[in-house]
């Protein structure tokens, strides 16, 4: 496929009608070179547009919609419908076509509204006129993907800010897609699809003989035969979305862990700065805790201020007991009298008259016992102030050096995470993030692999069983069918087709295995023939699953593929295009030339590598478009195209004060 000319009208930027013609042959290079927002992703939007007629691209904001007719257009019409057109010409095997769509939108005050869109397809004919050759957007798209499918188109025409191809071959996206695309392109699905229609015939015959057999043990076996086979493929079919999943998680462990190492000094601060506030908060309720406590063993001791008091006090304490007659209280010969037995010996005074006589006239002599009460007290009083008096300043030094302690512990604290806080500070929410994931999503990942680890060795038993089930079932229909000589030329048919669908699926997977290897081998060689020197013996091995997994193998045997520069994955991506560019080419009667149509394309590289792409990239592609930002574009990248001698034309994106973008043709000189 060689494109020839895009042409676009009031479409997106594009106000008046604007044209590039794209540079092939010798000179396949073709540079569009604009400042942000002056029309190069609209030119690339076109492309796009023009070949499948999707109006979105991945980048877009899956929320908003995209107009594509020019907004200036729409303002002065509102109310009325406007057209914006993109026409597209281009040749494949020989034959010239031209691809027109048109999109109508009508603003009704602040809102846009889409109307209806158009395509059709022009050819020549023998004779070279131009004739319709399809007005049918299924057909068209039909004939489109013919020419370059549409799920391939990513490796051809792609942003290489957003590229996400290495993504998509390492496990991190649904890879099922991207196999089939490879082997459409590798024409390994040819082979596929011829052994799916041998085995549908061998089942077609197979199924004929038991028909005809009258025989009910045959089709009794048939139909076994027929259900173990679907169950194998249905089980088969759920261990491939099992080992799917399970290399998805891989890949999003490997991330994970690769991000963890990365910011291991800002997680291991944060879990610092964690535990020094869990040692502050500490020590502040500590410290609550202690002044409340010091208030609380204050308030007895307080009593302690009447010591001096109690001094002068208990010299007339003294003496006033020295006088008094009772040496016991009052309540004790009451009590005695009471209950009928001396409080004291322990006497019946029931049993004694005489002594309790003795106790009534005690009781009766008793004038001064109430006080011996009260100087009972004041002598208990002075013995618990003295204790308190010893024992109170231990209990304040101790509570004061706790309550130090904890003051110097919350100081301390705060001020280790006042140290780390500036470092933290910044990227707190990316820390909390990481952690998060360290904690529930790094161990339901690999709960998740376990889990379908153990489906699939589930499968894996069940499948066995059934293949021992199918190969019995099998033998014993083979052997009543041979006994019925009728059915013999039938069944040798059926035999060599079976023959022939084993072959093949042979043929198909050593064919896959080996274009695998191919590839593998020719994206190493194209990677180091686009990289300079220092980067030649980065990879020691590329290796390609039969899921199409792809593996960058270093020095030390690790997978690079999460660890090399954004800039090396773009190159990567790269080798990969061109390596199955030239391989799909094989074996066919013409090469696949698709162009390579790349929006910022160095925008991840450094100058080095940017010199080593323009020199080499025109030597593996039959066409490149590249769109660049004026930043991509300095004299250093001047020089480096003009060297290269593969600049065929190079355009100018000229945005106008009134925000109209015209295409100007520029020079590189």
């Amino acid at each position: 496929m060689k494109i020839n000319k895009l042409s676009v009208e009031s479409f997106r930027q594009f106000y008046d009608p604007q044209e590039v013609k794209f540079a092939a042959g010798s000179k396949n290079v073709t540079l569009i070179i604009g400042a942000n927002g002056a029309g190069k992703t609209g030119i690339f939007r076109a492309m796009i547009y023009g070949l499948y007629g999707h109006q979105s691209l991945q980048q877009d904001d899956s929320d908003s919609k995209v107009h594509l007719v020019n907004f200036k257009r729409l303002q002065e019409n509102t109310g009325r419908p406007v057209s914006a057109k993109v026409s597209l010409e281009f040749e494949n095997e020989g034959k010239t076509y031209q691809l027109v769509r048109e999109i109508a939108e009508v603003m009704q005050g602040e809102k846009i509204q889409e109307l209806g869109e158009k395509v059709s397809l022009l050819s020549q004919n023998e004779i070279g006129e131009t004739i319709l050759s399809l007005n049918n957007a299924k057909d068209v798209a039909e004939f489109i993907s013919s020419i370059l499918p549409e799920e391939v188109r990513n490796f051809f025409f792609f942003d290489a800010e957003n590229l996400q191809l290495l993504n998509d071959l390492s496990g991190k996206s649904s890879f099922v897609q991207i196999k089939q695309n490879i082997q459409d392109l590798l024409q390994i699905s040819t082979l596929s699809r011829g052994a799916k229609v041998l085995h549908q015939l061998y089942n077609i015959q197979m199924n004929d003989i038991s028909n005809q057999s009258g025989d009910p043990e045959i089709k009794k076996l048939s139909q076994l035969i027929s259900d173990d086979k679907d169950t194998i493929k249905e089980l088969k079919s759920q261990n491939d979305v099992n080992q799917q999943a399970i290399s998805a998680a891989n890949s999003e462990i490997d991330d994970l862990n690769k991000q963890l190492a990365d910011n291991k000094r800002l997680q291991d601060e944060k879990k610092d700065i964690d535990a020094q506030e869990q040692i502050k908060n500490t020590a502040l309720e500590a410290k609550k805790s202690i002044l409340k406590n010091m208030t609380v063993d204050l308030e007895p001791f307080s009593a302690i201020l009447s010591r001096d008091i109690f001094d002068k006090t208990l010299v007339q304490v003294k003496d006033m007991r020295e006088k008094q007659r009772d040496v016991f209280a009052k309540q004790v010969l009451q009590q005695s009298l009471q209950n009928g037995k001396c409080m004291m010996c322990g006497n019946d005074l029931g049993k004694d008259p005489q002594a309790q006589k003795h106790v009534q006239q005690l009781l009766d002599n008793y004038h001064s016992s109430e006080l011996s009460g009260i100087l009972d007290l004041i002598e208990g009083a002075n013995d618990r102030i003295s204790e308190d008096y010893k024992r109170l300043p231990d209990k304040m030094n101790s509570n004061y050096q706790y309550l130090v302690s904890s003051v110097d512990k919350v100081q301390k604290a705060q001020t280790s995470i006042d140290k780390k806080m500036d470092l933290v500070s910044s990227n707190l929410e990316k820390i909390n993030n990481l952690i998060d994931k360290e904690d529930h999503t790094l161990p339901k990942l690999k709960q998740d692999i376990q889990d379908k680890q153990f489906l699939i060795t589930k499968n894996n038993a069940k499948i066995a069983q059934l293949v021992e089930n199918l190969a019995n079932n099998q033998k014993d229909r083979d052997t009543k069918i041979k006994k019925q000589n009728q059915l013999n030329v039938k069944r040798q048919i059926a035999e060599k087709t079976n023959y022939l669908e084993t072959r093949l699926r042979q043929i198909l997977n050593d064919y896959d295995s080996n274009a695998r290897k191919e590839l593998a081998h020719q994206v190493r060689v194209l990677f180091n023939q686009l990289v300079t020197g220092q980067d030649q013996h980065l990879i020691r091995q590329i290796t390609i699953s039969d899921n199409y997994d792809m593996q960058i193998i270093g020095d030390n045997a690790a997978n690079l593929l999460n660890d090399i520069s954004e800039g090396q994955k773009q190159v990567l991506s790269l080798a990969f295009i061109f390596a199955l560019a030239k391989l799909a080419s094989k074996g066919r009667k013409g090469e696949i030339d698709f162009p390579l149509f790349v929006d910022t394309p160095f925008a991840r590289l450094d100058s080095q590598i940017r010199d080593h792409i323009i020199k080499e990239t025109p030597k593996l592609s039959s066409q490149w478009v590249l769109l660049l930002t004026d930043t991509e574009y300095t004299n250093r990248e001047k020089q480096s195209f003009v060297e290269s001698n593969a600049v065929g034309t190079s355009y100018q994106l000229q945005k106008n004060n009134d925000g109209k973008t015209e295409i100007q043709v520029t020079s590189l000189i």
